[in-house]
């Protein structure tokens, strides 16, 4: 019941986060039933193959997923509070590869909805998510005590 909870609330808010930064409404539906679409289709392989797959590794990887969605967002706040000048830019354009990956276009967009991916990004975003991606990567794959 709890693991199954916590699912849940994780995709609420995965979900709400990607639906603030979402184009339309029309696009974040789609892709919401989409998604929804390949979650059924890996539940149900995950269901019939769980027997041949290796579940620590599995569960590894979605893991490692979930910590990159975070860092993503958390870059993503940033930005906002640079935009409130609650946190100060230092500098407000590290680099710009929005010549080479519009955020607006489809592909960006996508990476923008699951990564936070900003082409423009400021000095703050950046030390944010590798300080944050850095410290959780290590305390996830960090090998547990014996006790």
């Amino acid at each position: 019941f709890i693991a199954v909870v916590r699912e849940g609330i994780e995709t609420v808010l995965f979900l709400f986060a990607a639906n603030t930064v979402a184009e339309s409404a029309v696009s974040f539906t789609i892709g919401g039933l989409l998604g929804l679409v390949i979650a059924i289709a890996i539940g149900y392989g995950v269901y019939k193959g769980s027997s041949k797959l290796n579940l620590k590794t599995f569960f590894n990887i979605t893991g490692l997923v979930l910590i990159i969605f975070a860092a993503g967002l958390l870059a993503h706040g940033i930005h906002e509070y640079n935009e409130a000048a609650i946190i100060p830019n230092v500098i407000e354009h590290v680099y710009d590869i929005n010549a080479i990956l519009p955020e607006k276009s489809t592909f960006g967009n996508f990476l923008t909805a699951l990564f936070g991916y900003n082409g423009n990004p400021s000095l703050t975003e950046i030390i944010g998510y590798i300080i944050y991606l850095a410290w959780t990567l290590i305390a996830y794959f960090r090998p547990a005590k014996s006790g």
